[in-house]
């Protein structure tokens, strides 16, 4: 499944992030998300809900964070698809900051990577591609 389809088919809704992993040595960014939910073919399946899982992106070269300085904690905007460009595609992921009240920005946070996928928690490398 192409990158695009495949995020088209992951629901954040009133989702949170709860963490960011930057693996440098696998060149993966992953997002822990406190739920992803899957819709396929027009209807949502459940079964795949996943708590506390983490959406990867795999073979990154390139993550930015605007404005920078402020650390992603809080709920997940829209996953804006930016296109390809050779084997890599780009996306911004904008995700809230909020560390005391009145003080919430949202960061753009950008990405560029070969794939995307879907872990569970403790099954690292069993990964939801489809």
């Amino acid at each position: 499944m192409k990158a695009d389809e495949f995020l088209e088919s992951v629901y954040l809704g009133d989702r949170a992030c709860k963490a960011i992993v930057l693996d440098g040595w696998s060149e993966e960014v992953k997002i822990r998300i406190d739920s992803i939910s899957r819709l396929r073919s027009g209807t949502w399946n459940y079964d795949e809900n996943v708590r506390d899982g983490f959406l990867v992106f795999e073979g990154v070269d390139h993550i930015s964070f605007d404005p920078p300085g402020r650390i992603p904690n809080d709920e997940i905007g829209a996953i804006e698809f930016l296109g390809f460009e050779g084997d890599r595609f780009t996306v911004v992921v904008e995700i809230g900051s909020g560390y005391e009240l009145g003080n919430y920005v949202n960061v753009k946070t950008t990405i560029r990577a070969k794939a995307v996928a879907i872990e569970r928690p403790g099954e690292e490398g069993a990964r939801i591609r489809e």
